[in-house]
């Protein structure tokens, strides 16, 4: 059986996601955040000691959307887009939003909030990211007018993608970022049964 290596609140929880929606059993092994500080051992299965970290055979990878990307194509989910359908280059815009346009500030704001000694460099810099954040979002609203998915009329890799910068706008306290559309679409995945049985065991 294939090992999903995973930590709460992290990219992981796309992995585990997928797995629920394409009924894909692993062993699951959750780790105190970060791994390689409460977990050293790890650190020899992934030099990173990021999380998620999939093994699968002779087969190792430590990329989310890699790993998604792969496990829906070996089991043959509807959640990719095939290379023949008109909705493919739109699929694999939104497939990459999500993991570097959306990521991108999100990721400096997490952790630049965590420099303990503020002042206005740091806070120039948490206002920047804050305001490429908000222009990001604004682009996402607009793409969600008369959709309930990103394309191809269906959950596919781009909104698992697009769910985890969502949830780190959860985490940063940056809800007030979202349109009504974004609010509205990140509760909808929110309350797919697979992603509910996720978070259970992420």
């Amino acid at each position: 059986m294939m090992t999903v290596y995973t930590a709460p609140d992290t990219r992981a929880i796309r992995v585990i996601w997928l797995l629920e929606e394409i009924g894909v059993k692993a062993e699951i092994k959750s780790m105190p955040y970060p791994p390689r500080r409460h977990t050293p051992d790890y650190v020899a299965l992934n030099p990173s000691g990021l999380v998620p970290l999939l093994i699968d055979g002779e087969v190792r990878l430590s990329e989310s959307m890699a790993i998604c990307d792969y496990l829906a194509g070996k089991h043959g989910s509807p959640l990719i887009v095939p290379t023949d359908d008109p909705e493919r280059a739109a699929y694999l815009q939104w497939l990459w939003y999500g993991e570097s346009t959306l990521m991108t500030p999100l990721s400096r704001l997490n952790v630049v909030s965590q420099v303990e000694r503020k002042g206005p460099e740091v806070e120039a810099i948490l206002a920047g990211a804050r305001d490429q954040a908000a222009q990001r979002l604004e682009v996402l609203e607009a793409r969600l007018e008369g959709r309930d998915f990103l394309v191809a009329g269906r959950l596919t890799l781009a909104d698992i993608s697009v769910s985890y910068p969502l949830h780190l706008v959860s985490l940063l306290d940056l809800d007030h970022l979202l349109g009504t559309r974004s609010a509205a679409y990140r509760e909808r995945l929110r309350m797919r049964p697979a992603y509910q049985r996720a978070i259970a065991v992420a």
